[in-house]
């Protein structure tokens, strides 16, 4: 009969890891969004051209599916173009414009207002407004400021160029580095742009340049995601028409969108790879846990999904840092309750064996099923045998569904995205259909997770604790409060996180 040798198990798991790690990496090629800082962003570019006898301010306001969503009753209200001149008005009387010193109003000259279209049969907005100033002789100096939109999160650009005039001093480019909010750089995140000013010192004379704008004026992004994985889900999504077999692929694209999701910063994972490391976590626990984070997210997709539809002033970048913060401050709560417990632990564990009168102990064995855990403490001393519990060093059920609730509390913008858009079609339990969908794909993936680190992790400890017993000994006795402090400091990272993006 052919034998197993015992590396080989370790060694196939570990293998699944990396096939698992591959496939994720596949699946999401492409995915990413066409607004790179979310689908939340207004992002503005503001183009400044001097003239011999007076200056022309473009503005270029591109606002993204969420937005957008909310914007589209007040528009349908008035009217596009009313709403265009009220909001080009409205602008202008947000930038502030001197000439040699100068306070100079803008005069709007005309403007455009698009809806390109965006993920999930959702919408974008392009609004561009134009103004001209008129200065009569070529000026010496020119300030800018833009404030409108600076509220919201996005990417921000200021550009100025001479026109039969030359700039010899300017404290901003010539040039769009996202094309006028058309082509974003491939890696914005690693430097978003956030320019609303200008400074300027100008001469007569100079080489005549051309209009920025010219067929470019409804020029925009490419819809979020519109290729891999997610652009399918979403164009699926956003068909006018379904059909049953239509349907049944977007369901099992969002299981497949959910599982991928899981494995990105968050949900639990670090929770669940410190109880396994602890020696605390049973399957059982692992799943409720799972399900925790996925029931937790699925409600705030839906939630949020349904205060985006009905309120106008609700903006998801305010709200996502409040979570972030709640999440974090949650986690570390519960880190610090499992490190005294577990501290206590060590401490009780502790004055048992210095206890006068030496003993023997019998209590921790391996099951033949191939786990080991320990039921209770048997020993003798002074004649007589009796059993101590062990102390509880790990959260009871409470414990396990908030840990579990704080890994969900922030939503997806992909789910929430998907949720509007599927609403503006009419097909609200469509979309909700495909929250819960995505949520399956969450606890699935979680679950298999955690079970896949439990697993794998077991003989790697029977390899070290067979090459090195003492060593192994001592780290086995740290490791539960070590990875309770884990659990601290990856919520305090959240915090942190959530608080760089209130500017703290």
């Amino acid at each position: 009969m052919a034998t197993t040798r015992p590396g080989q198990p370790a060694r196939w798991r570990w293998s699944a890891v990396a096939v698992i790690a591959l496939a994720i990496v596949g699946l999401s090629a492409g995915a990413a969004s066409a607004h790179p800082l979310g689908n939340y962003t207004v992002n503005t570019s503001s183009v400044l051209r001097v003239q011999p006898d007076r200056v022309l301010v473009d503005v270029i306001v591109d606002m993204a599916e969420i937005p957008t969503t909310q914007t589209r009753p007040a528009i349908d209200a008035v009217g596009a173009t009313n709403w265009r001149e009220q909001e080009c008005g409205r602008i202008a009387g947000q930038a502030d414009l001197t000439v040699d010193g100068r306070a100079r109003p803008l005069t709007p000259t005309a403007g455009t207002l698009s809806f390109p279209p965006g993920a999930g049969g959702l919408s974008l907005l392009r609004l561009v407004c134009r103004y001209a100033v008129e200065t009569g002789d070529t000026p010496a100096s020119v300030g800018y400021t833009l404030r409108a939109y600076t509220d919201r999160v996005g990417w921000r650009e200021t550009v100025a160029l001479g026109d039969r005039t030359t700039l010899v001093a300017s404290d901003v480019p010539t040039r769009s580095s996202s094309g006028l909010l058309a082509s974003y750089p491939s890696d914005p995140l690693s430097s978003p742009s956030d320019v609303t000013s200008a400074t300027l010192r100008v001469q007569p004379g100079g080489p005549s340049v051309l209009d920025p704008l010219d067929g470019n004026q409804s020029s925009a992004v490419r819809p979020a995601g519109s290729s891999g994985l997610t652009g399918r889900f979403t164009a699926l999504v956003g068909r006018r028409t379904l059909s049953f077999g239509m349907g049944l692929l977007a369901v099992m694209l969002a299981v497949g969108l959910g599982a991928v999701h899981a494995f990105a910063p968050g949900h639990g994972k670090t929770v669940m790879a410190a109880r396994i490391a602890g020696n605390r976590a049973s399957r059982r626990d692992l799943a409720l846990m799972a399900l925790a984070v996925t029931v937790t997210h699925t409600l705030g997709v839906l939630l949020l999904g349904v205060a985006l539809s009905v309120s106008t002033n609700l903006a998801p970048e305010r709200l996502y840092p409040w979570l972030g913060i709640a999440s974090g401050t949650l986690m570390v709560s519960l880190g610090v309750t499992l490190l005294r417990s577990r501290l206590a632990s060590r401490r009780v564990g502790h004055e048992h064996h210095d206890h006068a009168g030496g003993h023997d102990h019998a209590g921790g064995h391996d099951h033949a099923g191939g786990h080991d855990h320990d039921h209770g403490h048997t020993h003798t001393h002074g004649g007589r045998r009796h059993t101590h519990a062990l102390p509880e060093g790990s959260p009871k059920l409470r414990g396990l569904l908030a840990m579990g609730f704080a890994g969900g509390l922030v939503p997806t913008p992909t789910a929430v995205v998907v949720l509007l858009g599927a609403v503006a079609l009419g097909r609200a339990w469509f979309g909700v259909v495909l929250v819960f969908a995505y949520g399956v794909g969450m606890a699935v993936a979680l679950v298999s997770i955690g079970i896949l680190l439990d697993r794998a992790h077991r003989p790697l400890l029977r390899r070290a604790s067979a090459a090195a017993p003492r060593l192994t000994g001592v780290a086995a006795r740290w490791t539960p409060v070590a990875t309770a402090g884990v659990i601290v400091v990856a919520g305090a990272i959240i915090v942190l996180r959530a608080g760089v993006q209130f500017g703290i």
